[in-house]
């Protein structure tokens, strides 16, 4: 099955799979809502379309992928292909026309029978018509997009079509309720890659190409997760692209671009991810490179993150309210509002998780004393996070404010990932699912919010309750670890179910859900008010086509599919 679902905000994207595909010049687009077409967003975006359909012309969707796209219509096919990175191709019907607008000023020279758009920004496009085809390319020079076009107007667009259809040979059974949805996520996973360019040596991964271009560090993580289903090859880049930007005191950053680091970091999770990845690949090679490099990483985090003797950790945060801590992850969760300094049980419990497959690692290694090591570390861990924690009054795990000197108790989903860890007792564990199933706090139609029901901050924007697909992985991981088997193959099941209504209702995977699973995600604030029409130049809305909910969902799919 080929993906056939048209939905705005869609990206269209050419693959490092493909051939280069560059971060500096990239051209990458969004599918239009009100026609078909492609909103290209270079410096001065462009839009390629065909001309306006109406009632009687009925386009009937075809396939709709991250770099293929063919409509059928009374009056012909109209197609766009990514043929280069620089070049989209395709036919058109004549008595619908294909079409380029741009923003702003643009001026329009031809030349013979190509039509040149400069925008006086340093970039241009080109637009060749011959025959019912097309070739549209965007380059530095007027010369540069004359030969694309007249390179391209020749493709062979049946073999390209060919070729474009091949990654979906992967496939679940075509009957299978979620064989469209396993299909989009080849799709998207595709349209994530870049090819290696300047720091970075290897083919890396990005959240969604738009709006956000640049490298993740716990994003990429996930990637390789969903990756390592069809290329180990690809996902062992994903994670060993992060340790060509580590610095020398064992710091990665927690974004990168090409020639560029930010200077803080984001969730440890490397050591458990390249395991799963390990898992698939066997390569030994691969597991000694991650061990040496996030061992330098996790000793980094101990000394730049721990406060005071304890295995205790806090993160960086900032004075902006909307983003005090993006370090985390969670850039606007109500844990931040005050700003006293907390012990962090999501960064804790990150850190015990971490400690515990580099242990599992050293001993696939036979690294007797690294092991030796990862073990005690663990076991330091586990007992302060339950010594200073745990609230036994409430029979649960809160954030700790070292500046006041007691529970920070804002109910948000990170306090069970005690359960993801192992860090937490038999006793312990019923009391979290308790609060995981009560309507009150966690057990909402569609769990896991990321605030509790009943937390007085509990809302509607981005970390402040609405539901994210990585926690959802996670803590169903560790509720299967804890003997809790029907109840993770339940929040699996429900989230999968939601993110394939919104799919076949939208033809988009989104960044975050409704608890209740009665808002669009597209209605849903982020960080502020919702802006209409989408325009995430704006503003940032609930992302579309996103990365890690993407490659999670790609792999909860592959639990019982034979590669």
């Amino acid at each position: 099955m080929i993906p056939a679902k048209w939905g705005q905000g869609q990206l269209f994207a050419y693959s490092a799979l493909d051939g280069q595909s560059l971060f500096s010049d990239d051209l990458t687009g969004v599918l239009s809502g009100d026609k078909i077409g492609v909103t290209f967003h270079t410096y001065c975006r462009r839009m390629l379309f065909f001309g306006n359909m109406n009632k009687f012309i009925r386009p009937e969707v075809k396939y709709v992928t991250s770099d293929m796209i063919m409509v059928d219509t009374a009056l012909g096919t109209l197609s766009m292909f990514f043929a280069q990175r620089h070049l989209v191709v395709g036919e058109y019907a004549e008595l619908l026309g294909v079409f380029v607008s741009a923003d702003g000023e643009c001026e329009i020279t031809r030349k013979a029978d190509i039509e040149i758009h400069n925008t006086n920004d340093g970039e241009y496009t080109a637009l060749l018509r011959r025959d019912g085809r097309y070739a549209f390319a965007f380059g530095k020079s007027e010369k540069e997009v004359t030969d694309l076009c007249n390179e391209g107007i020749g493709a062979d667009l049946e073999d390209l079509e060919e070729k474009k259809k091949k990654p979906y040979e992967n496939k679940l059974s075509d009957d299978d309720k979620y064989s469209a949805l396993y299909a989009k996520c080849i799709s998207v996973m595709r349209s994530q890659l870049y090819s290696p360019e300047g720091n970075i040596k290897r083919t890396w991964s990005t959240p969604d190409r738009l709006p956000h271009r640049n490298m993740w560090l716990w994003d990429s993580v996930f990637h390789a997760i969903g990756h390592r289903h069809l290329s180990t090859d690809i996902a062992q880049n994903l994670i060993l692209a992060m340790f060509d930007v580590q610095r020398e005191d064992g710091f990665i950053p927690h974004m990168a671009r090409p020639n560029d680091i930010s200077d803080i970091t984001q969730p440890p999770v490397i050591g458990w991810g390249s395991w799963l990845v390990y898992e698939k690949s066997g390569d030994k090679d691969f597991l000694k490179t991650v061990f040496e490099n996030n061992k330098a990483f996790l000793l980094w985090c101990q000394s730049n993150r721990r406060k005071g003797e304890k295995e205790l950790y806090s993160w960086h945060t900032n004075p902006d309210l909307n983003n005090r801590c993006d370090e985390s992850g969670m850039d606007n969760s109500p844990r931040f509002d005050t700003e006293s300094d907390l012990y962090a049980i999501d960064f804790i419990c990150y850190m015990a998780n971490e400690v515990r497959f580099m242990k599992k690692i050293a001993d696939e290694l036979g690294l007797k004393e690294d092991s030796d090591f990862f073990g005690s570390w663990y076991d330091k861990i586990k007992n302060d996070i339950n010594s200073t924690l745990w609230c036994e009054e409430d029979g649960f795990y809160y954030d700790y404010d070292i500046t006041n000197n007691c529970f920070h108790k804002v109910k948000a989903v990170t306090s069970l990932l005690p359960l993801f860890s192992g860090v937490c007792n038999e006793a312990q564990a019923k009391l979290l699912v308790n609060s995981l199933m009560n309507p009150e706090e966690f057990g909402t139609d569609f769990p896991i919010p990321s605030i509790a029901v009943n937390d007085e901050t509990f809302g509607t924007d981005m970390w402040r309750g609405p539901v994210w697909i990585n926690f959802n992985y996670m803590i169903a991981r560790g509720l299967a670890d804890y003997g809790y088997v029907e109840l993770s193959e339940k929040l699996i099941g429900k989230t999968l179910d939601t993110i394939n209504t919104w799919y076949n209702r939208s033809g988009t995977v989104y960044e975050f859900y409704d608890s209740e699973n009665q808002i669009p995600p597209f209605c849903f604030n982020r960080k502020g008010d919702i802006f209409e029409p989408y325009d995430f130049r704006v503003k940032y809305q609930a992302i579309r086509d996103y990365g890690w909910s993407i490659t999670l969902t790609f792999d909860m799919l592959c639990r019982d599919k034979k590669d």
